[in-house]
């Protein structure tokens, strides 16, 4: 036989190999190393584009920053699953990711596909050895809600009792160890591409992910969540789980009626303030940071409903559900977090400093800044009061890349905690904003954290430092409250003005363009 014989017959063999493992794939395995593919090749652009293209053409910049986009959004559209979940979460970081990115991903936050009903009976047959209809005495075939791992059905119990069914899809369990390995090589290519410190976070986003695809975990997580703000923060409710009718890819749940923050017209129409709406959504996840030390992960607007309590119509309830991402904080990170927020308000160096230190951080001005979400001076007044300045925006912006780098340089002191905690900080900063900064929310979580430091019986003079800081923060709002007045004014006689929420955007995103090394732009658009 001759070698090209040999050689044809082997490239045949390849390619009839080839097919039949891209077959096998598709219809036994959810494309799992397919989708993996179409990510290796994106992230391979995306380098190329960022660290090659743009260095040859930095006038490009916004076309790069669409292109991109645009690469990743289509990514997150076919693989689905997960990376729907990912496509999401860029959605909410419109502060720090360039507008071309924000504007596409906002399309994604109702764009989780479903699956058939012949796949729920699946899962319901492998997990409860049943069909729905032997569980339920109905059960609703079209789902009426549909996330990145999981759709909710509307059923009724044996004694009629409405109820929502979480089923997991039946993709999900084959292609998360593929998608978690995924994003493995992903953060460490991308670390070593733009040469900043990310692998760090891995293992515990990996963890906490792998957990809320465990619906038994959620449970859990929701009963602790019940027993933390039922009853202790008004108006708050969190559904009660049927825990006889939950496996790890099915929970049944209470049925709630009730519409999404986001909704504001329609809070409005039922006849409550959107003012008092808010500040009960930031005292219950004020009261989870600093007082419970157990904080939902994914606060976004479809967590959060709005109805009238069922026993006072007149009043609203705010209604927290999805409890599958959680963070379970360890007393001391949840002791220091809270002297670190009262620290950063009252602008308490030393303080500052001490946590800091503790936490294997090198630059405590940037990392306040980084939380606050605002620039940060130790020789500033309290963080209400001082008036950002250019001089302090170029200051901040000096050595920005290096700072960056320096704070990050020894992560092994650094709390796990603050991962995921500030993906919830910064969920809530943009709730906020959307409902147009009607909340001080540094304000009330500083006092919150005062709560959270002073919990127990103390000294007089520790009740005396309490009460004095209250004072404190009063004076502070009391010239929040003006700042926003004089911004009405200055709207009634014709001069633009921004509110309190925005201007601190406009000017931590100015700082964040120089860290970064390109331009992330804040268009007219984000500061309505």
């Amino acid at each position: 036989m001759s070698r090209s014989t040999l050689w044809r017959r082997a490239g045949a063999v390849l390619a009839v190999g080839a097919v039949a493992a891209h077959q096998y794939d598709t219809h036994f395995r959810y494309e799992c190393f397919n989708r993996s593919m179409r990510t290796a090749v994106a992230a391979v652009q995306t380098v190329w584009d960022y660290k090659v293209v743009l260095d040859r053409h930095p006038d490009m910049i916004s076309d790069i920053h669409a292109r991109v986009a645009r690469r990743w959004y289509n990514i997150c559209c076919k693989n689905a699953g997960l990376y729907i979940k990912l496509g999401q979460s860029i959605s909410m970081q419109n502060h720090v990711l360039p507008p071309e990115y924000a504007e596409l991903f906002a399309n994604l936050q109702d764009k989780a596909p479903t699956v058939s009903y012949e796949e729920v009976c699946a899962v319901m047959r492998e997990d409860f050895g049943k069909e729905p209809e032997e569980i339920f005495a109905e059960f609703d075939k079209e789902a009426i809600a549909s996330a990145s791992i999981a759709q909710i059905h509307k059923a009724k119990l044996k004694d009629g009792t409405a109820v929502a069914v979480k089923v997991q899809k039946p993709n999900i369990r084959y292609q998360m160890p593929w998608d978690l390995l995924c994003y493995r090589v992903l953060v460490w290519c991308f670390e070593k591409a733009f040469d900043l410190p990310m692998y760090f976070t891995v293992n515990h986003v990996c963890e906490s992910v792998s957990k809320e695809a465990d619906f038994l975990c959620e449970a859990t997580f929701t009963e602790r969540a019940r027993r933390d703000l039922v009853g202790t923060v008004p108006r708050v409710y969190v559904p009660h789980i049927h825990r006889d009718l939950t496996r790890r890819r099915i929970m049944t749940m209470e049925w709630i009626d009730g519409v999404k923050l986001s909704r504001h017209g329609d809070i409005a129409a039922m006849g409550f303030s959107l003012k008092a709406v808010m500040t009960t959504v930031f005292k219950a996840f004020a009261h989870q940071i600093f007082l419970a030390g157990f904080v939902h992960g994914d606060p976004h607007p479809g967590n959060l409903l709005i109805r009238p309590n069922p026993t006072n119509p007149r009043d609203f309830e705010l209604v927290v559900i999805d409890h599958g991402l959680y963070v379970p904080e360890r007393p001391e990170f949840r002791e220091q977090y809270c002297r670190l927020w009262t620290a950063m308000v009252l602008t308490d160096f030393d303080e500052l400093k001490s946590v800091c230190v503790d936490w294997g951080i090198t630059d405590p001005e940037l990392f306040a800044s980084m939380q606050l979400f605002r620039p940060f001076k130790a020789n500033k007044k309290a963080v209400h009061v001082a008036k950002v300045t250019r001089t302090d925006l170029l200051a901040l912006q000096l050595r920005a890349k290096e700072r960056v780098k320096a704070l990050l340089a020894d992560t092994s002191k650094l709390p796990l905690e603050l991962i995921i905690l500030a993906r919830t900080m910064n969920i809530l900063r943009g709730l906020n904003k959307q409902a147009g900064s009607i909340i001080n929310r540094i304000n009330l979580f500083a006092l919150t954290a005062v709560e959270g430091l002073h919990a127990e019986e103390a000294s007089r003079a520790r009740k005396f430092r309490r009460a004095s800081f209250q004072l404190r923060l009063w004076f502070i709002e009391a010239v929040y409250y003006a700042t926003n007045l004089v911004s009405r004014v200055r709207e009634w006689l014709g001069y633009s003005s921004s509110r309190f929420e925005n201007v601190l955007e406009t000017t931590m995103t100015q700082s964040l363009e120089q860290r970064l090394g390109f331009k992330v732009g804040v268009r007219d658009t984000d500061l309505g």
